[in-house]
């Protein structure tokens, strides 16, 4: 093939790597919001629980990402790991304050309030509107109960809030497994916040792919680096 003939070739290819390359950016175009991800996690904004523990990596990617020695298991060799936490119930009002309990009070998101009156039957026909201040020992009941309920509130919502992680890792770990042509997690250090006329960027930088493990004895996810790391985005994503 003389030289002429192999600059036509070799232009053909080209074109035809670009249009591949612009038809696959098309289809799959770039992440530049990490909101845009199916599911990301900052390590900085886990719950304390004993539940969660984080542990180390084996390059620098979870030093920005919020994964420390804090905490955590100096050199481990997994990024997190989550068990499923014992929850506990609210302690139950003493009986002479629960009918007077607004519901919702059984519920962490919810600031415990009493009815200001209630009809309290006289007799088999009347009944008389009594006032929840009216008795003083009904007050110091209610009292005593709310400085209980209120421990158990502050001691169980990072209790829910490992669990809410939990469920998240459960569900994605069941993607994973449908679709690992498509989904997996990774590891990202170094946000990149840009803002550019087409549209911001605030996206990490590095990535390094991880594996999902769950072991249904404990039960436990744990999170650890994947011997191949991949160029995919954080923390779930799509391929």
């Amino acid at each position: 093939m003389d030289a002429e003939k192999l600059r036509g070739a070799r232009d053909k290819l080209t074109r035809v790597f670009r249009y591949l390359e612009a038809l696959n950016q098309h289809r799959n175009p770039a992440k530049r919001q990490i909101r845009e991800q199916l599911w990301n996690l900052w390590l900085h904004d886990l719950p304390d629980h004993p539940s969660i523990k984080r542990g180390g990596t084996k390059s620098r990617t979870s030093k920005v990402a919020g994964a420390d020695s804090q905490n955590g298991e100096t050199g481990a060799s997994f990024v997190l790991r989550v068990q499923r936490p014992p929850l506990t119930s609210p302690p139950p009002p003493p009986a002479e304050i629960a009918e007077w309990l607004e519901p919702g009070w059984d519920d962490l998101s919810h600031e415990i309030s009493v009815l200001e009156s209630w009809s309290e039957p006289e007799n088999q026909i009347e009944s008389r509107a009594a006032k929840f201040t009216d008795s003083t020992a009904r007050s110091l009941a209610f009292q005593r109960w709310k400085t209980l309920r209120d421990d158990w509130a502050k001691n169980e919502k990072p209790a829910r809030a490992c669990m809410k992680i939990f469920e998240t890792l459960y569900a994605l770990y069941g993607r994973i497994d449908r679709e690992a042509e498509r989904v997996e997690l990774v590891l990202g250090d170094g946000i990149l916040s840009w803002s550019r006329p087409e549209g911001g960027i605030y996206h990490p930088i590095l990535l390094q792919r991880l594996q999902l493990q769950f072991n249904a004895s404990v039960p436990e996810f744990t999170l650890s680096e994947a011997t191949i790391p991949q160029n995919f985005t954080p923390v779930c994503s799509n391929r």
